[in-house]
């Protein structure tokens, strides 16, 4: 049986749940077992993956396949969803709040004949069995590959992910600057248009990491500056409560803006001292991060399709 996961993303689109969905296809296809990503608009362009990769304009399923729709379909992924098919569904949700961005009304998911639904973590997992009513929802966590996300060569420099608060982080900055105007010399470095090589060789450079994740059922990218060796500064998003604690991280209200701006210039002071609190900090989100790890993902994954593609 064929595993696809069915993905309509534009090849630019470097998204936490593009990659997610690459990583996975690559673990199931070391596990032995068929399995591919059907993307029209080619193989994703700022993500190296071994992923094998399906770009005919019309797809046709067959009955051997195994069909992975993401939460959100439309047009006619929204279609395919809800038709009598010869495959067998899964859904795949990686961001249960995108449920709600489907051409398929929220009430009708539950009833479409998913064989398994699959989530990232407790928290989305919590949300789909209790709102959207669905049963036994499989988490496959994420994981993070400590070999590309590493310390490198520190600058003080705060890197950032702007998309999800593009309001907020004007503001963060000018309040910075205003009330810390030693330290507007520090460059604020945002994670837009780049590859994922990239992002891991700026986080793994950069001495701290605004944390502006909004709405997530995980959050990928904080757990990566864990790994590159950045002191975490921000919010958690509700999806990083399953990782965040006072051991790995400065975690605030999301709107508590001026203090995240105090808690940056905190650490800024701290590292310039050599704090033995914040080199704990940094050591407690390297072990974090390495409990993500991709036999563990791996292992999620056996444990969801293997019964499927081998019954």
């Amino acid at each position: 049986m064929r595993i696809v996961f069915l993905n309509p993303n534009p090849k630019h689109l470097m998204s936490g749940g593009v990659k997610t969905v690459y990583r996975q296809v690559e673990c199931l296809s070391e596990l032995g077992l068929d399995a591919c990503v059907y993307q029209p608009d080619g193989r994703a362009s700022r993500l190296k993956s071994s992923a094998n990769i399906l770009t005919t304009e019309r797809f046709v399923p067959s009955a051997d396949d195994v069909l992975v729709f993401p939460e959100n379909p439309i047009g006619w992924l929204a279609e395919m969803a809800q038709m009598p098919l010869p495959a067998t569904k899964v859904l795949f949700c990686q961001a249960q709040y995108y449920i709600f961005h489907s051409d398929i009304p929220i009430q009708r998911f539950s009833s479409l004949g998913f064989s398994k639904v699959v989530c990232p973590s407790e928290a989305a997992k919590g949300f789909l069995e209790r709102v959207c009513h669905f049963r036994n929802v499989a988490i496959v966590p994420c994981y993070i590959d400590t070999e590309m996300f590493r310390p490198r060569d520190k600058r003080m420099q705060i890197a950032f992910l702007p998309h999800k608060m593009p309001r907020e982080v004007p503001m963060l900055h000018a309040m910075f600057a205003l009330k810390y105007p030693h330290f507007r010399h520090i460059p604020w470095l945002p994670i837009e248009n780049l590859t994922e090589d990239e992002t891991a060789q700026l986080l793994g450079q950069s001495t701290i990491y605004l944390s502006l994740p909004y709405l997530e059922s995980f959050g990928l990218v904080p757990l990566e500056a864990m790994a590159a060796g950045c002191a975490v500064v921000g919010f958690h998003g509700y999806g990083g409560m399953e990782y965040a604690s006072n051991e790995n991280g400065i975690w605030l209200r999301p709107d508590h803006l001026e203090e995240v701006v105090d808690a940056l210039a905190g650490v800024i002071g701290r590292a310039d001292r050599g704090d033995k609190d914040l080199i704990a900090m940094w050591d407690a989100g390297l072990a974090t991060a390495k409990r993500y790890n991709r036999e563990r993902t791996k292992q999620a994954l056996n444990d969801v399709y293997g019964p499927i593609v081998r019954r």
